[in-house]
């Protein structure tokens, strides 16, 4: 009967193992499952993401691009000795296209057009009273400047943050 209860005894210890290795393999294999499932709702929502920067990038380069070429020419214009009704009339187109870059965005974007106009604005009204200053032509130089870095910035961001990577075990 010795020998009767020890093969008991080892078949129990050993369904035993065998039992606590399925529950550790079926644990295992859920982490697995769920780690998965997350890792694809992320690609997802990255690639999302990324197809609607890139559907918007389009229409912003092109409105930025129509802002910043406007802003040259009006720049030009008041840079002759005086200032014809076309700089003006072009000055209005100017604070139109602005319109369309703030719908447009982003925020830093729209900030900088406001600032091109703004230097635009003060520029002529410095004109208006004969009192420009070399600071009113940097101001609006440097508008303009700054208009085509935020634009540039926006254009080149790809909707995806920085990858960040969880320690192991986690």
């Amino acid at each position: 009967m010795d020998a009767g209860v020890a093969a008991v005894v080892g078949a129990a210890i050993g369904g035993g193992l065998a039992g606590l290795t399925a529950v550790g393999t079926g644990w295992f294999a859920l982490r697995v499952a769920r780690l998965q499932v997350t890792s694809q709702q992320t690609q997802a929502e990255r690639q999302l993401r990324f197809e609607s920067l890139r559907e918007r990038r389009e229409p912003r380069a092109k409105a930025y691009a129509e802002f910043l070429d406007l802003g040259h020419q009006v720049a030009e214009a008041l840079g002759r000795v005086s200032v014809s009704p076309s700089a003006s009339e072009r000055f209005g187109e100017l604070r139109t296209l602005s319109a369309k870059v703030s719908v447009m965005g982003p925020l830093s974007v729209a900030e900088a057009a406001d600032e091109v106009v703004a230097s635009f604005a003060s520029w002529l009204v410095a004109n208006a009273t004969r009192a420009v200053t070399e600071g009113n032509t940097l101001r609006v130089a440097g508008s303009l400047k700054e208009f085509a870095e935020a634009a540039r910035a926006a254009l080149e961001d790809d909707g995806n943050p920085e990858p960040t990577v969880s320690p192991p075990g986690q």
